[in-house]
């Protein structure tokens, strides 16, 4: 029989050792994707983002510059930057704080935190998997690696541009899927 847990030791303490870990930025990525022309679902993400996970405070926070917008049509990339989407003169940084992680033995978790895209600050739940720590290939540092996803309507984050389709039907759908793939370098 499991010794029973401590209810004041956080979920993350429970799993990691204590300390501050960082994200190892080659091998971490932030994509969304949303449905396009009513065809297909569209999948994009960002070349740099900065995480760093406390477990001691039980949080995690990601920053990811707009600017770094990894899209492959380079006409396209400028129009979501512009004014008319994501506005990234007026609104540099996506920002995420996640506050409460929860989760089982399996190693699924949920966690909620604030959302911040585009100026507007929302609560979000996640779900996703933590991963069993330990030192890399290449490196004796402990490693973990976090995935996280979530559902969130653009229209809560200010984005609301739409067209009508000529055979009817939205261009763009207002449902936007989230997936961080992160993997944490334990600070020395």
């Amino acid at each position: 029989m499991a010794a029973p847990t401590d209810p004041s030791t956080s979920f993350l303490e429970r799993h990691l050792s204590g300390g501050v870990w960082h994200a190892d930025r080659f091998f971490s990525s932030v994509t969304f994707q949303v449905r396009h022309l009513g065809l297909r679902d569209y999948r994009a993400g960002f070349a740099e983002i900065d995480a760093t996970l406390d477990v001691a405070a039980g949080t995690l926070e990601a920053t990811v510059p707009v600017k770094s917008l990894d899209l492959n049509n380079p006409v396209i990339r400028e129009r979501m930057l512009s004014d008319e989407f994501l506005d990234a003169a007026r609104h540099p940084q996506v920002r995420w704080v996640v506050s409460e992680f929860r989760g089982d033995e399996s190693r699924a978790i949920v966690v909620t935190g604030e959302l911040t895209i585009h100026g507007h600050r929302r609560p979000v739940e996640a779900e996703g998997r933590i991963g069993l720590p330990g030192p890399g290939l290449l490196s004796p540092e402990n490693r973990v690696g976090i995935e996280l996803k979530a559902v969130v309507d653009r229209r809560d984050f200010g984005l609301d541009w739409q067209e009508q389709l000529p055979t009817g039907g939205d261009t763009l759908g207002y449902d936007v899927t989230l997936e961080a793939i992160l993997e944490f370098v334990e600070e020395a």
